[in-house]
Order: structure tokens, then sequence, then C-alpha cells
């Protein structure tokens, strides 16, 4: 029953990130989704992490996508991360308290790696969010992202299928938006926790757009809560 409503949770990230994929298509280049990654807390080091996996209870998934002509997209399968061409992707991000019990600030990063190699990777800032028992959101932006073509050409490659080119039109490093962050947690950080079903969306734009994807994100989650 938990995992199901967590994998909810999950699959509401995907369709906010498809709904502001439509309204901000002209300015947003990259956008990327990630589902049933698994998530944890640690309160000594006050640091959540999220990877994908391929494990009985959770098979991460996910489809990072190029926004720009030629549009394409590069689709990761269930438990790609053992795939016969594994890619990966992660994130840390803290979770420090404020005066508000119902607020933390955070600070990490992400990388998102492909079939051969390829990384995609950037800082992330933003703000935690207690959205009721069991419920728990970041929105923040992310900033510094680059592109480090490290595989054997240049384009970013699913392990399941697709794939895009490099040349976006804008040189790096590009700004974003973590879109929406959103697991289910037994407390707001008040103790250790894994494998969480966690899901991520975020979209890059060239120019300091940023701001404008976050107020969309934070519009989708209050949709979501009423």
């Amino acid at each position: 029953m938990r995992l199901n409503v967590l994998r909810s949770c999950a699959i509401f990230v995907g369709f906010a990130g498809t709904a502001l994929s439509s309204t901000a298509l002209g300015d947003v280049i990259i956008s990327g989704r990630y589902d049933s990654l698994a998530g944890s807390y640690n309160v000594g080091s006050q640091l959540f992490v999220a990877a994908a996996v391929d494990t009985a209870t959770l098979r991460s998934s996910g489809a990072v996508s190029r926004l720009v002509a030629p549009v394409s997209t590069a689709n990761f399968e269930e438990g790609f991360v053992s795939g016969a061409n594994p890619a990966a992707f992660d994130l840390s991000v803290t979770a420090v308290p404020t005066a508000n019990p119902n607020r933390r600030t955070g600070t990490g990063t992400f990388t998102s790696i492909d079939a051969d190699g390829d990384i995609l990777t950037g800082n992330i800032a933003g703000t935690w969010i207690n959205g009721g028992p069991g419920f728990i959101y970041f929105n923040g932006t992310l900033n510094n992202v680059i592109i480090n073509p490290a595989g054997l050409g240049s384009t970013f490659d699913g392990t399941l299928a697709g794939s895009w080119g490099f040349n976006l039109g804008a040189a790096t490093p590009y700004e974003g938006a973590i879109v929406q962050l959103v697991f289910g947690a037994p407390s707001f950080f008040t103790q250790d926790f894994s494998d969480r079903a966690t899901g991520v969306t975020f979209q890059l734009v060239p120019a300091p757009g940023a701001m404008v994807l976050l107020g969309l994100g934070t519009l989708a989650a209050f949709r979501r809560r009423r």
C-alpha cells in the first residue's frame, strides 16, 4: 500500500513536468524526469540522497528530452542501472532546519549519466516543504549546469531508445529548476529513512529564466495538495 502511494507521487511529478514543457517550450531546452528513485535521509549529516536503483521494490526509469529542434528524447527503461549499457542518476540535497518547522533549506548537486558515460550535472538550491503527513516536496533552482561529453560521441543516449545532440544553440552553463521533487517519509526530516520512492522533474534554460519555472512548479504542487 505504501509503495503504491509513493509511486502515485512520482507519477504526479511526471505530469507536472509534461505540462510545464508545453507552456514554456519556447524557453526550455532540456527537460528531464526520473521515477522510482530510492530516497534516503541521514539525520546526522542532514543529507537527503536519491539514486536510480534496480531492486525488488524499486526499479527506476526516466527520460531526458531535448526541446529545441530537432526535438528528441533519451529513454531509460525500468531498472536501467542494471541493463546492458547501464546509466545512472543521483542527487544529494541538504535539509537544514529553519525557524519555520515546516520549511528547511537545501543545497546540493545532481548528476545524470547516459548509456555511454556522458554526464549532465549541476548545482541545486531551494526549499523543502512539509506537505502534510507522509508528503515532502522540494522546489529549487539549478545553476552551473554543464554537459561533460565523456562518452564515445556527441549525443545523450538512452538505455532503451532515443538520443539527442549537444548542439543546443546555447553554450553551457545552463540554469533551470527542480520543477518537482517529491516523496513520502515518516516525518519531516526528524528521523533516518531509506528506500523511499522518489520522483523528480527538472527543466533547463539557456538564460536567466529559472525563477519562472520554479513559480510554475510551486503552482503545480499547490494544485496537487488541493
